[in-house]
């Protein structure tokens, strides 16, 4: 079984059109997709750049995210065995996260199985967003553990132009989560929060020595020690970094995610297939066993995603005796 846990609504058709079968059409590129790339279930999302939290103020963003997480609602439910749905959250500048439990309750109660946290809500303007390690998170993180509900750490727009949005801004604040987590207390105070930073972890499989490093210097707990409390997903795409990201991460804390109809998209001239097929990367990785393939494929997903792994064994059917 082959279960990605990273896919944006890419593919979605303009809120003006919201018709059922404007719905249906927009998903069949997906569908097929998985078809072709034996991929079973895909963890469902709104496009992150499209969650827009830094454009106007919290009622529009709180508006805005209520209609895109129905939107999402409604695609799964068309393809309750293929698409499980994962939210995003009313973020807005300045706003407490207290203030996302709401709208998680409430998709948690519509069989959401996760949801998308984004580390810079600013979009890189003022006021600027509290690190991921200060306590003001805490009451998110606490109702995400209740929820049993696990959560991507996932930028959304940003503002500055020095930063492409797709190549800079996503890597780099992929690399800013690990840092802040791992140099902070969350998961000292929240053990059994279950956090993925996507894209591989940004840099940070390259940038290896650095964190050890860094933490040598500040006195902290070994970053090596701290790594194992973070989960990764394997949207990287080409085989030398997959090779090194299952080496610095290991399989029990990494989950299948390729995100695609994402950046990766387009044809890699070098093999002639799409950079984000990155199963044929997965499956080339020496010295990696079937078993922990699985782990990385299937079992973790299940594992981390309780809810995921309910909707799933609900949707089989029934094995006669």
């Amino acid at each position: 079984m082959i279960i990605d846990v990273h896919a944006h609504f890419t593919t979605a058709p303009p809120p003006e059109e919201g018709s059922a079968s404007a719905l249906e059409a927009s998903l069949e590129p997906v569908i097929r997709q998985m078809d072709e790339r034996a991929i079973d279930v895909l963890f469902f999302s709104p496009r992150a750049a499209g969650m827009a939290h830094d454009a106007g103020d919290e009622p529009r963003s709180r508006a805005w995210t209520t209609f895109s997480n129905d939107r999402i609602a409604r695609a799964c439910s068309s393809h309750p065995d293929r698409l499980l749905p994962v939210c995003q959250l009313p973020q807005s500048p300045g706003a407490s996260p207290e203030r996302l439990i709401p709208e998680l309750e409430r998709c948690a109660g519509m069989g959401f199985v996760g949801c998308i946290v984004n580390p810079d809500v600013s979009g890189g303007l003022q006021p600027f967003t509290p690190s991921l390690g200060d306590r003001s998170w805490y009451p998110l993180w606490e109702r995400l553990v209740e929820l049993e509900m696990p959560a991507m750490i996932h930028a959304s727009a940003t503002s500055n132009p020095a930063m492409q949005l797709n190549g800079a801004h996503y890597i780099a604040q992929d690399q800013a989560a690990v840092v802040e987590l791992a140099l902070s207390r969350v998961f000292d105070d929240f053990p059994t929060l279950t956090l993925i930073i996507p894209h591989g972890g940004g840099a940070m499989p390259f940038q290896f020595g650095r964190q050890r490093a860094l933490h040598v210097l500040k006195g902290a707990p070994p970053f090596e020690l701290v790594l194992r409390r973070m989960y990764f997903d394997t949207a990287v795409y080409d085989q030398e970094a997959m090779t090194l990201l299952v080496q610095r991460v290991g399989p029990d804390n990494l989950l299948f995610g390729s995100e695609m109809f994402g950046t990766a998209k387009s044809t890699d001239p070098a093999t002639g297939r799409p950079f984000d097929d990155i199963l044929p990367l997965l499956r080339s990785v020496p010295g990696l066993s079937d078993a922990a393939r699985g782990m990385i494929l299937a079992g973790n997903a299940r594992r981390l995603f309780p809810r995921a792994a309910a909707a799933m064994d609900a949707s089989r059917p029934a094995v006669q005796p």
